[in-house]
């Protein structure tokens, strides 16, 4: 799988997916060259929105609890050390997107966070969809984000574009 490669080339550790388009819901094991990951995906019965979650064997191993909340939407639960984090994957309805499926999509993603302890860490990665201005000027298209928290390299990228489109530190 080219994404595999791309994330090992790069050296990420965690990559969130968003209009992925696969079918159902699943979790399989990806094989670069070197690297292995543990893919976590979310979908629905059409070939529509979809979001995923690639994280670098053996980070995988510590992965405790995965939540699929819808189409747009999921997070995975790991444990790093001492601590805690919630990593979304998340995918926002865009332009031309019904107000109430974006309600909808707003609306289960504060409830979700609501839920999650202060304890824990919350780190999320998704095409939110937003721009600033009155225009996008066709950046509407690129939605790319790298953080780095305790040592992890941890991307998002709308699987289309099949590459980060940019680093910060």
């Amino acid at each position: 799988m080219k994404i595999a490669e791309m994330l090992e080339r790069r050296r990420i550790d965690i990559c969130c997916l968003q209009e992925t388009r696969w079918k159902s819901n699943g979790v399989c094991h990806v094989n670069s060259d070197k690297e292995k990951y543990k893919l976590f995906w979310n979908g629905q019965k059409k070939a529509k929105n979809g979001v995923g979650i690639f994280v670098r064997e053996p980070l995988a191993q510590e992965v405790l609890d995965i939540k699929r909340i819808n189409s747009r939407l999921m997070w995975i639960k790991l444990r790093i050390e001492k601590q805690t984090m919630i990593i979304f994957s998340a995918y926002a309805p865009q332009i031309g997107e019904s107000k109430e499926m974006k309600n909808d999509f707003w609306t289960a993603f504060s409830d979700t966070i609501s839920t999650i302890p202060k304890s824990e860490t919350i780190l999320i990665g998704g095409d939110l969809n937003g721009h600033v201005g009155e225009k996008t000027d066709g950046f509407d298209k690129y939605m790319a984000v790298l953080a780095m928290e305790n040592g992890l390299k941890m991307a998002t990228t709308s699987l289309s574009l099949l590459k980060v489109t940019g680093f910060v530190y």
